[in-house]
């Protein structure tokens, strides 16, 4: 425990959370107070974690204060075909970074992210990747990664 926090692996109990700091996320990188659609977007990450989390496909970690989550992280494993460079074809996508406001600025993204990054190298990621935002870009680049202009994306245009 470290400053009155600790970090620990996050388990389906904690879903409920995960989910509230996930939208807490998502209201912040898109500036809004409530997301579009929210109702259904608690609902069918709630179907995503329930499947994903005890199949190995999602890992969390988070923070805790008192027996309240304030900070969470994830990471996505997933394979593709061998590469120079990444020969076992395992990659890991590290998303859902957040720490609620009043906890910033004390360490725990960092001792979040080390964990993320131990578990990936543990568990043989050739690859590690993530979508950073600028706030947390200093972090992510204190510890070597650096941006790919390779990557194109593609969002399917909103049904009229």
């Amino acid at each position: 425990m470290q400053a009155g926090w600790n970090i620990r692996k996050a388990s389906v109990e904690d879903m409920d959370e995960l989910i509230r700091l996930r939208v807490a996320l998502l209201r912040t990188t898109r500036e809004v107070e409530t997301l579009e659609d929210e109702e259904a977007l608690v609902a069918k990450t709630r179907r995503y974690l329930e499947r994903a989390m005890p199949a190995g496909r999602f890992h969390a970690w988070v923070a805790e204060v008192g027996g309240r989550l304030v900070a969470s992280s994830g990471v996505m494993p997933f394979e593709r075909p061998p590469v120079p460079g990444n020969m076992a074809g395992l990659e890991m996508h590290i998303l859902n970074m957040y720490t609620e406001p009043e906890w910033r600025g004390r360490g725990i993204a960092r001792a979040l992210f080390t964990e993320l990054m131990r578990f990936s190298r543990e568990q043989g990621a050739g690859r590690i990747w993530l979508h950073a935002s600028d706030e947390g870009r200093p972090l992510y680049e204190s510890v070597g990664f650096k941006p790919n202009p390779m990557a194109l994306e593609w969002t399917p245009p909103e049904e009229a």
